[in-house]
């Protein structure tokens, strides 16, 4: 993922973090911890769906923690839920300025619905807050809230097992809070605060 938004970004995280499906066999629950850092280089103009008209490279460098469950609700469906904590920044390796966030937010299954096509719709709810800085550590920004959305995931044919969950459309979101991001332009406020 190139860019976390409380606002914008939930629907992904999950889709990756979260599965659901209907009853199969009895599986045990899945409760797995994780710690992931990344780095990428996005070179100026090179990815379409990196901020294609910025003239300056950006290193993405991210650090994420937290837990992902999986369980079922007594005979019925299953249901996921994560808790994450994460920190990033993005870096003009020409100016060495810095736009930067951290954020922890939580997300679960409210709804599961088999679709009857080897598909399930999810509700999910996400509540947390992601912050953002900039380069002299004063903060800009603050997504706070909760934001319930729905998403179609592919079970893969084995609904008790989220490993080979497919995300296949993301069906809306209604956001309640403060999300100062939520109508900003990212690859503008790169320009102007790392440019």
């Amino acid at each position: 993922m190139k860019h976390i938004s409380f606002a914008t970004g939930v629907a992904a995280i999950s889709a990756i973090c979260i599965a659901a499906a209907t009853p199969a066999a009895a599986a045990p629950p899945i409760i797995e911890h994780f710690d992931e850092h990344q780095e990428v280089l996005f070179v100026a103009g090179a990815d379409p769906e990196f901020c294609p008209d910025l003239s300056f490279d950006v290193l993405w460098v991210e650090d994420a923690e937290g837990t992902f469950r999986f369980v079922r609700h007594g005979d019925g469906d299953y249901h996921g839920g994560a808790s994450v904590k994460v920190a990033g920044s993005y870096t003009n390796p020409e100016t060495g300025l810095t736009f930067s966030y951290t954020g922890s937010f939580s997300d679960r299954d409210i709804g599961v619905s088999d679709n009857g096509d080897g598909t399930v719709t999810l509700e999910v709810v996400n509540a947390g807050i992601f912050k953002y800085y900039d380069d002299a550590g004063e903060r800009l920004f603050i997504d706070a809230g909760r934001n319930r959305f729905t998403i179609v995931l592919d079970t893969g044919g084995t609904p008790s097992d989220p490993s080979d969950d497919e995300f296949v459309a993301f069906l809306g979101n209604e956001l309640n809070g403060r999300f100062d991001t939520a109508e900003r332009d990212f690859c503008a406020d790169l320009e102007e605060f790392i440019g």
